[in-house]
């Protein structure tokens, strides 16, 4: 089965929509293929969906196969194949380079240091590509994250839980997603864990065990963040890195370079640790501290969200996680206008960095989130 290639789609409806089809969206790795089988053993009918979104000008060539044509598109072809569901590529990569790299870059510039994930899902993934999905008859687009999407009791409100593997889980990545979105959204995966799904393929599909994991940027070869922004803009000059007195310690290679908490790479000496404090992107500074010097009580946030589409009140209390990686940390939330919100801890956390993202959750339910400002 040969993959059918779709430059874009418009907004209008080329077959009707249909409750049983599902979309998949496949990157050809082990969870988007496992989600697919899930969906095909329980009898839906399925169409394969592969976004292409890395510019020519990015992608790694030991990935590249032709000028279209990449080893996650024959993976995820192969797949199809086998799972007998057709197999279509959509061509996504101006509006991922417009809409998600321009940003991650700007973000950078600016001192921020910002996840490009969750603008992809709810922008690309589950914006452009669920739209294009749908135009294909499809009601819903099915993806292999460990989290699950459902409805609440009253049948009115989809929800969005934890995965059952709390290593893996991936709900973090959902919170700027609205209920428009998550009506069409299935993660028939995250009801199990990653050992489960490992041992559930295992008969299934064995030439995927040599794919390697999805990386944390993909349009970023093996996490060179620092050589891509050089690349992209090439406004990165040397600076000043000082303490938090105002003292000059040593120069920076260039204030993109580093985030808040770093101790890596700051090429000072001292007589203990010193960790990055604050990013002064205007005065090209970097301000560093010992560890006891990053930690504060309270984070303020913008770009407010709910997934449910309003919050629980003006205050409440819910864990929350500030990076991916963190464990959650109970807090108080008090929204204030302009859709901003300042997260009040129970106890001083350390690390809070301007443009990741604090999350809200209420036990395993995820409640949405926002952008950090400081």
């Amino acid at each position: 089965m040969l993959s059918s290639y779709i430059p874009y789609l418009t907004k209008n409806k080329l077959y009707p929509e249909k409750e049983n089809k599902i979309a998949v969206a496949m990157s050809g790795g082990i969870d988007s293929s496992m989600a697919a089988k899930i969906l095909k053993d329980k009898g839906f009918d399925l169409i394969g969906i592969t976004m292409k979104i890395a510019p020519d000008d990015i992608l790694p060539s030991k990935k590249r196969i032709t000028s279209w044509i990449t080893t996650d598109i024959v993976s995820a072809r192969n797949v199809c194949t086998f799972l007998d569901i057709p197999h279509l590529v959509i061509d996504l990569s101006n509006s991922f380079e417009g809409k998600i790299i321009e940003p991650f870059c700007d973000a950078y510039l600016k001192g921020k240091t910002p996840n490009p994930c969750i603008e992809c899902n709810k922008l690309i993934k589950f914006g452009l590509l669920l739209q294009n999905c749908r135009s294909l008859g499809a009601k819903y687009m099915a993806t292999g994250h460990y989290c699950q999407v459902k409805k609440d009791k009253s049948g009115q409100t989809f929800k969005v839980r934890k995965g059952i593997d709390s290593l893996k889980d991936q709900s973090y990545f959902f919170w700027k997603l609205d209920q428009s979105q998550l009506m069409h959204i299935k993660t028939p995966i995250g009801a199990f864990t990653k050992e489960q799904i490992k041992e559930k393929y295992k008969d299934f599909l064995s030439f995927l065990e040599e794919k390697e994991e999805s990386q944390d940027i993909c349009f970023i070869a093996e996490d060179r963040y620092q050589d891509f922004l050089y690349k992209r803009t090439g406004k990165i000059k040397k600076g000043k890195i000082l303490n938090t007195k105002g003292e000059y310690l040593g120069d920076h290679r260039g204030f993109p370079y580093y985030t808040i908490g770093q101790r890596k790479g700051l090429g000072i000496s001292h007589s203990g640790p010193l960790y990055v404090k604050k990013i002064i992107p205007e005065k090209n500074q970097i301000i560093v501290g010992e560890m006891e010097e990053l930690v504060q009580d309270r984070a303020y946030l913008e770009d407010i969200n709910f997934i449910s589409g309003k919050p629980p009140s003006k205050e409440f209390t819910a864990d929350i996680k500030i990076r991916y990686s963190s464990p959650g940390v109970p807090a108080k939330v008090v929204l204030e206008k302009d859709n901003k919100a300042i997260v009040y801890f129970d106890k001083k956390v350390n690390s809070v960095t301007p443009g990741q993202s604090a999350v809200f959750y209420d036990v395993d339910i995820l409640l949405g989130g926002g952008i950090i400002i400081g």
